[in-house]
């Protein structure tokens, strides 16, 4: 892959074919996965109709996305935007999740072969429970408690938010088992789903956007699990790998911050285009000054996404190449800029729409709603900003 970030043809081929499909045929269902916060009823039966092989966990034995040239993190960010071009319901029917990502970044050789090859053979979707009512960014003050007793660990505490918590193969927990500590007594730990004491209060929480993700509120009520669970530690109670559990936690974030990235591009770029071919069909009752300052405007978007775009390819190229470090940066890079610059341009094609952008009869205020989320949750954008003027200038920044 040349650094001008030109992807293949037969990648951009790929992407341009399950655009179309997302389109025609997951399109259609936006509104109502939005209304009764669910996918559609008949997802799997949508699904099937994709021409080429989607990665879905619901069938495992179906052929593979192909491996293209430009590595895995490459590709999967930009068919990443090409499914959610149609609407943001899809990813979650898919499966997946990234509480498996935690367990890769900090997990021992026998957690790793125990906890997420096989979640990574099968698609199946894991949990991440880090979020806690009263704390956002600051991760040093998760609340929930891990207390050691004998060969086992006993979990005490509430999560919120939790991608994937209610339908998990199992959700990675922080929890804290040395408040004094502060971050470097947080730990992370498996929890399996049907594990007593494990209870989903709300399998899916009420909202502003993505409605249709299952992000659930989870309780630990004296929750025991083996000491094997704590990742990172062998079951003699031995800390195996460096990584604390709020580092794992970052660790695993940084690699999918920028697919975060690809689906606010992709909502912003269905907005743009929607709103474009909108105002062409009425071209004719604008003044030319006015039409040329709105073609100008709609123009100027899109070279704002596609400079998003490029900051995404960038950071996944890191990773496929095995530069991580240098990865950190750029995902912060590219979190810290699509989404924002994404949530201005669906406001603006709003306007440019004036009283029909906001109806109900268009997505636009839908796709309004699912993006803001993306400015926030994996890292906030503030956070990254501050994270990537680091890079550059330094600590004291921010």
């Amino acid at each position: 892959m040349s650094l001008s970030f030109e992807i293949s043809k037969e990648l951009a081929d790929y992407a341009s074919t399950v655009r179309e499909w997302s389109t025609a045929e997951c399109r259609p269902y936006a509104r109502e996965a939005d209304e009764k916060h669910a996918p559609p009823a008949n997802w799997a039966e949508i699904l099937d109709t994709s021409p080429v092989p989607l990665g879905r966990a619901d069938k495992p034995e179906a052929a593979p996305v192909p491996e293209f040239d430009e590595g895995h993190y490459v590709s999967t960010a930009v068919i990443t935007e090409a499914i959610v071009y149609g609407d943001i319901w899809v990813v979650p029917a898919l499966g997946g999740g990234i509480g498996s990502l935690v367990v890769e970044a900090m997990g021992t050789p026998e957690q790793i072969a125990k906890w997420y090859d096989p979640v990574k053979a099968s698609g199946a979707p894991t949990g991440f429970g880090l979020t806690e009512p009263g704390f956002g960014s600051d991760t040093s003050l998760v609340s929930t408690t891990a207390t050691r007793d004998g060969d086992t660990w006993i979990l005490n505490g509430t999560k919120i938010f939790c991608t994937s918590g209610a339908t998990g193969e199992y959700v990675t927990v922080f929890a804290t088992v040395d408040r004094s500590l502060g971050a470097k007594g947080i730990s992370c730990f498996v929890v399996p789903k049907g594990t007593p004491g494990f209870v989903v209060a709300k399998p899916n929480e009420s909202k502003l956007g993505i409605r249709s993700w299952t992000t659930s509120e989870l309780l630990f009520d004296n929750c025991v699990i083996p000491l094997e669970n704590r990742l990172g530690w062998s079951a003699e109670g031995e800390m195996v790998t460096k990584r604390s559990g709020r580092s794992g936690a970052l660790a695993a974030l940084v690699h999918n911050r920028p697919r975060i990235s690809s689906m606010a591009i992709a909502l912003a770029q269905a907005s743009l285009d929607v709103t474009g071919d909108l105002l062409a069909e009425q071209k004719a009752g604008f003044a030319p000054q006015r039409w040329a300052v709105i073609e100008n405007e709609l123009e100027n978007m899109g070279h704002a996404l596609e400079r998003g775009r490029r900051l995404i390819l960038r950071a996944q190229y890191l990773v496929d190449i095995g530069k991580d470090a240098d990865d950190a940066a750029a995902a912060a890079a590219a979190k810290g800029y699509a989404p924002q610059t994404c949530e201005r341009v669906i406001r603006r094609c709003i306007q440019l729409l004036g009283p029909e952008g906001w109806s109900h009869e268009l997505l636009l205020e839908k796709w309004y709603r699912d993006v803001k989320i993306m400015d926030i949750f994996e890292g906030s954008g503030q956070i990254q900003r501050i994270i990537a003027g680091r890079t550059l200038m330094g600590r004291l920044v921010g």
